[in-house]
């Protein structure tokens, strides 16, 4: 795992920030989603209090940004932008 945190920050690609704003759930299920898609991804929480709102534990803040290489950014886009088309009216999923 190191190998790849140390090739995923020192390279020439720089890491630019994909999404912000996500709970940490979301970050996962995305995080992992474009990681099976082969698009190296990283979820950081970036909110001030980690973790803890109002003085209680919660995950549910929305305090997590995802961030891949400069050179995935269109395609990380594009699995997410996938993820976010709606269904036409009668569609049937089935038939595709």
């Amino acid at each position: 795992m190191m190998r790849w945190l140390r090739k995923f920050f020192y390279s020439d690609d720089p890491v630019v920030k994909l999404v912000s704003a996500l709970s940490e759930p979301e970050a996962e299920m995305w995080r992992e989603l474009l990681m099976n898609e082969g698009v190296a991804t990283m979820s950081k929480n970036v909110g001030s209090g980690a973790g803890y709102q109002e003085g209680r534990a919660t995950m549910f803040t929305r305090d997590y940004d995802l961030f891949v290489k400069q050179s995935d950014l269109e395609r990380a886009r594009a699995i997410l932008d996938s993820l976010e088309e709606p269904e036409e009216e009668g569609a049937d999923p089935e038939r595709g």
